[in-house]
This record gives structure tokens, C-alpha cells and sequence, in this order.
């Protein structure tokens, strides 16, 4: 299942269970730790105002909240997995009135993920959440509030959180991270409220705020279209047992400069139906795994367009396929967990965020469970940013 590498100055180390590489991505702290001695741990340094406050240990703050309202709720606290996501393929289809694209994309949930720790909160005006990452709003810039607040406006319940989100799925990686973190926070919030909505409600409400969150309530594998917020949920076409590469350098692909230099006119002419009909017979190959956004996108990083390059040549036939998921910058290679070893040897790839993963499905009534072999060697971060 899930699990990374840090490639630093040539040398791999690998964590018990962290999904960065710690200088390809400034702005994350590890959520796992390297064997190296240390004899104190480092505290979290919180800046205000008004002043400055030394915290330790984040997580005992949620729970001694939840210990003050597990006397007067049935359901005070609650820890879900928020994994995300790769378009096998993805076909933009045509330029909408409204501005947006239309697509046509096999989604499909993988087994790299985050955790969201939800506790009630005796409060009934604000949200409060934290993370072990810098660099992720942490305000209603974030989908989490905005989820919680348009389950709020929905359904009319006062309930309002603390939620610590441990980051494991790297930003700007075309993985759906945040989309997924949104879907999440909408399970939870109706999870508290004895479940006022249907899943039904869940995906068609949150189209209000993101077009990938409403993939996240299928099954783990669906055929979307529209700007991807139209869920056809299918059974999985392909083997939940493939393993796979994640690889991401340390630079983002901006979805809107990819869009921005997309030309409809050059894109795939190849019937999306038609693909997800071959993957369904045959599995998964080069030849289906499409994506109308790479050229672009190699346009805007023709660093990644070398990265799919060189992993294609260095390959001899290690992976079913190669190709970029979403609008970038992540690669994805199909039918090996392992990358080549010039992402080891070279040092123009030291800083690349690399996980290996597996297909992921959830069943009917239940949220994404977290695969035993990561969930096994989860650990608690040392940092954490928090907002009042």
C-alpha cells in the first residue's frame, strides 16, 4: 500500500510512514520520522497579537476537548482517511459558456492519503483547525470550513468542529488532496448530525464548492463528465492490487496557466466511452491512459515533460503505463510500486515526492478505509499550525 521515500543528496532514506520529500516541498513537515536521535521533542511555536504560546502536543488539545463534550453527545470525536485520487484518463471535450471545460475522465481513488481528526465543539461560531504542514490556509480559504459551512446551510445544524488534518498527499499535484479533504469533512459533519443527508444530498451539494469533490462519493471509481461534478459510479475496471509510483518534483503546474494555454483543437479525438470500454476488457495500457492536459502543461513545466520522458525510456517495460494525473505535475506509473533508479542516481530528482499506492474502492454506507500497512505506522507530527 501507500508508502514514501525522502531523496536527499543522493542518499534514500525511508521513514516509517511519510509521504513527502522533505525539501521538495518547503512548505510540508513530515508526518513520519528518520531514525535519527534527538533528545528533546521541538515544540510548536504559535505567534499572536497578543502572544506567544508553547504547545507540544496538538492532539492533547483535541482531546481534552472532546473529553468535555463526550458527557452531553453521542458522538464527540471521529478520525476518518481522506485519500486521493488519479485520472486514468482524461479527455476535455469541449469549451463551455460559463468559461470551464467539459471532460470526460476515469477517477479512481488510490490508497495515498491524509487524516482528518474531527472533534465537537462546545462552540457554536466558529471552526478551528490545525494541520502539521505550513503553508495550507487554515481559514475558509480551506474546503474543509467551507464544506462544514455549506453542510451547515444545508441542513441547519449549529455544530461546529476543531479538526486537526494530518497532510500526507503533496499540493498542486493534480491528486485531488483537497477536494478529497472537502468530501471528508462533508461525511463527517453529516456523521455528527445523525445523518440528515443522504450521500446523494453530499455529492450533489458539494458541487457548490469544487467540481472534483462530488467524485469522492462513488464507490472509488466513476466515469465523470460535465466539469467532472457528474458521477456515473461504475465498478472498479481494473485489478484494486495494481501497484504504482507516484512521482512529483518540487514544482506545481497552476491549473489555471494549464488551461490557460489548452487548445481544444489539439487534443485526443479518441471517444472517452471507447477507453473506458478497453480498460474494462483489456486493463490498463499506454495506449488508453490519455490525458488532453499534458501538453499544455508541459508547456507551461518542460521540466515534467522530461520526467514522463525519462521514466518512459528508463522503464523496459516496468510499467503498464506512464502519464500525468490531472492537470499536473504528479506522474504516475502503472504496474511497479517502485521508480527508476535514475530518480535515486541523478541529482536533478533529489527533491521529488515519490509514494508508491493501489486502487482503492469503500463500500456502501462506510467513508475510505486507510490501508492496514499505512495506518500501521502512522505517527503523530511534532507541528502544528493553528488558528483560533
Amino acid at each position: 500500500m501507500a508508502s514514501a521515500h525522502f531523496l536527499c543528496n543522493s542518499h534514500l532514506f525511508q521513514p516509517s510512514c511519510n509521504s513527502f520529500a522533505k525539501t521538495s516541498l518547503p512548505s510540508f513537515k513530515p508526518a513520519g520520522s528518520i531514525s535519527f536521535p534527538r533528545t528533546q521533542r521541538i515544540p510548536f511555536i504559535k505567534a499572536t497579537k497578543k502572544q506567544l504560546e508553547i504547545v507540544y502536543d496538538p492532539d492533547e488539545r483535541l482531546n481534552k476537548l472532546g473529553d468535555e463534550v463526550d458527557k452531553i453527545a453521542p458522538l464527540s470525536r471521529l478520525t476518518l482517511f481522506s485519500p486521493c485520487k488519479i485520472n486514468v484518463f482524461l479527455r476535455i471535450t469541449d469549451k463551455r459558456e460559463d468559461g470551464y471545460h467539459d471532460l470526460a475522465s476515469l477517477f479512481h481513488v488510490i490508497s495515498l492519503g491524509d487524516t482528518i481528526k474531527f472533534s465537537l465543539s462546545p462552540s457554536k461560531s466558529t471552526d478551528r483547525l490545525s494541520t502539521n504542514v505550513a503553508g495550507v490556509p487554515l481559514d475558509e480559504r480551506n474546503l474543509i470550513i467551507k464544506a462544514l459551512n455549506l453542510y451547515r446551510k444545508k441542513t441547519g445544524t449549529d455544530n461546529f468542529f476543531w479538526i486537526h488534518l494530518d497532510k500526507k498527499v503533496p499540493t498542486g499535484a493534480g491528486l485531488g488532496g483537497g477536494s478529497s479533504n472537502a468530501a471528508t469533512a462533508l461525511w463527517a459533519a453529516n456523521q455528527f448530525s445523525g445523518g440528515l443527508a443522504t450521500e446523494k444530498d453530499l455529492l450533489e451539494w458539494s458541487s457548490e464548492i469544487g467540481s472534483d469533490i462530488s467524485f469522492f462519493f462513488s464507490r472509488g471509481a466513476a466515469y465523470c463528465t460535465g466539469r467532472g461534478e457528474i458521477v456515473q459510479d461504475i465498478p472498479s475496471p481494473v485489478p484494486l492490487d495494481i501497484p504504482m509510483v507516484l512521482i512529483k518534483p518540487q514544482e506545481a503546474c497552476p491549473t489555471g496557466e494549464v488551461y490557460k494555454r489548452f487548445r481544444l483543437d489539439q487534443t485526443s479525438q479518441v471517444d472517452p466511452l471507447t477507453l473506458l470500454d478497453k480498460i474494462s476488457k483489456s486493463g490498463i495500457s499506454q495506449d488508453v491512459c490519455i490525458n488532453d492536459l499534458e501538453p499544455p502543461a508541459f508547456e507551461v513545466l518542460p521540466s515534467l515533460k522530461r520526467l514522463k520522458q525519462r521514466i518512459v525510456a528508463a522503464s523496459r517495460g516496468q510499467y503498464n503505463a506512464v502519464f500525468m494525473s490531472g492537470s499536473g505535475s504528479t506522474i504516475v506509473g502503472i504496474g511497479s510500486p517502485d521508480p527508476p533508479q535514475f530518480i535515486y542516481d541523478d541529482d536533478d530528482y533529489k527533491d521529488v515526492f515519490v509514494s508508491e499506492a493501489n486502487f482503492l474502492t469503500r463500500e456502501a454506507n462506510e467513508w475510505y478505509k486507510e490501508p492496514a500497512s499505512t495506518a500501521a505506522c502512522g505517527t503523530e507530527s511534532d507541528f502544528s499550525q493553528s488558528t483560533e
